[in-house]
């Protein structure tokens, strides 16, 4: 586990131990979102040592778990067990996947009551998979990812897992979306796209995602590129923003 990296006021990330994936060492990564009533909104929870634990309630007391897609559920166990007050938010998919999680209610395609002035959300629909719901944390127009798109670290990979990374569009500084998760847009791209074009209007700053290397320079030039596999033929054109 990393110590807690600070990106404002008010949102900070925190790094648990790399999960295996076909032999792929994937990052952890956890986003804390302190909201103006001093609770936190816990994306993606990772481990939950002790440590960790002491980290977190240093900060305020955790309030809302939420998670971007059904994939990202190893941990909720604990973090229920341990926080039982807390509010947890099925992404679509992960309440029938998981029925022996209990959660408040399912995330949607406009954000909670509960952060809506601070956090707002949308989900990124089109994929065969699994429809993923995307963060955008107004106060810093930082946009918070799970799997969407991936930046993985070269220098934390082996050579082979970092040919793997470059085959599957994934490591840094060219983080795309993985190309398994991209083909299953195939033929919903239209979709896809208007959900891109929404994100796009926040006008994020910076990009955080679970896997990867967060973006905090030039981020509107790294999500055009990103996301350049759904690009119309004439190119994305920029977006006006909806929070100046």
């Amino acid at each position: 586990m990393s110590d807690p990296v600070q990106l404002s006021d008010s949102l900070w990330i925190i790094d648990g131990p790399a999960v295996r994936w076909f032999t792929v060492p994937f990052p952890t990564r956890m986003v804390i979102v302190r909201l103006a009533d001093n609770n936190l909104l816990i994306h993606s929870p990772i481990e939950l040592t002790p440590k960790i634990r002491r980290t977190v309630e240093a900060l305020g007391q955790p309030k809302y778990l939420v998670s971007p897609n059904k994939i990202h559920h190893l941990f909720w166990s604990n973090w229920q067990a341990a926080y039982p007050e807390a509010l947890s938010f099925s992404p679509p998919g992960l309440a029938q996947k998981r029925p022996d999680l209990s959660f408040y209610g399912e995330l949607g395609d406009s954000p909670e009551t509960f952060w809506a002035k601070e956090v707002d959300q949308l989900t990124f629909k089109g994929s065969r998979i699994f429809n993923e719901v995307v963060f955008f944390h107004i106060p810093s127009r930082t946009l918070i990812l799970g799997d969407l798109v991936e930046n993985f670290d070269p220098g934390t990979l082996s050579r082979f897992h970092r040919l793997v990374a470059r085959f599957g569009r994934v490591l840094a500084p060219h983080g795309q979306t993985p190309l398994d998760y991209r083909q299953s847009f195939l033929l919903r791209h239209l979709e896809a796209r208007s959900s891109l074009h929404r994100l796009l209007e926040w006008g994020p700053r910076s990009v955080v995602m679970c896997h990867g290397l967060p973006v905090t320079e030039n981020a509107e030039a790294f999500l055009k590129a990103a996301f350049g596999w759904l690009q119309e033929k004439d190119g994305l054109t920029k977006p006006w923003s909806r929070y100046g």
